[in-house]
């Protein structure tokens, strides 16, 4: 299943309406999920609203939803943060300590091959993250990047999802590492697209959702 807008705002909320009525429902830690397996959203113009869904989030003055830099810096920034059981910069930025896969790879690779394919980024590592002892391990296993007609477009897969609250966030994060890379190649952003192999919700959010599709 893809879901294809021009806006985030209009994506989350179609993805919500979508995993609310398709999903199935199981228990997973004591809370009834409800899950839809292998779901694409596409965004044509992320940055027209790309904190859309957050400020919905925060509009409801009932959870303590994280600042846009607090954010911005889990995808960024190179230094593990103790709050967090992993942040996603230091595997991106400074993967075991060693190889910073954008300013390394990534960004010499585009600008020396503009239609490269091998333009990937990956943060699942097989050495820390293979024990079947271990939760605390990254949702977001991968980031592709594609410059087509000056414009860089982005794919993510995502393992987990929790579309409710963790997706608006994930989106968030992947377009400032958009922004970023824009930058240094010299070109213009383009669409974001989100490949979540398990995209969920769960029975205890379903009357914020409701009110979330309502607005």
């Amino acid at each position: 299943m893809e879901i294809e807008t021009e806006t985030t705002t209009e994506a989350w909320k179609r993805a919500l309406k979508y995993v609310f009525e398709n999903g199935k429902d199981f228990e997973d830690n004591n809370r009834v999920c409800r899950e839809v397996l292998n779901l694409t959203i596409k965004i044509k113009s992320p940055e027209k609203d790309i904190t859309g869904p957050i400020e919905i989030l925060n509009s409801f003055k009932k959870w303590v939803y994280p600042p846009l830099e607090e954010i911005k810096n889990i995808i960024q920034s190179k230094n593990l943060a103790p709050v967090y059981s992993y942040i996603y910069g230091p595997r991106i930025f400074n993967y075991r300590n060693k190889v910073d896969q954008i300013d390394d790879f990534v960004i010499p690779l585009l600008k020396n091959t503009r239609e490269s394919r091998r333009a990937v980024v990956t943060l699942w590592d097989p050495e820390e993250d293979a024990s079947i002892y271990k939760k605390g391990v990254p949702g977001l296993i991968s980031l592709d990047f594609k410059l087509r007609k000056n414009r860089l477009n982005i794919t993510a897969v995502i393992r987990s999802n929790d579309l409710f609250f963790g997706w608006p966030a994930n989106i968030f994060q992947i377009y400032s590492l958009q922004e970023l890379m824009v930058k240094k190649l010299d070109c213009f952003p383009g669409s974001i697209t989100i490949f979540s192999t398990s995209i969920h919700i769960f029975k205890d959010q379903f009357e914020d959702l409701k009110k979330v599709l309502e607005s």
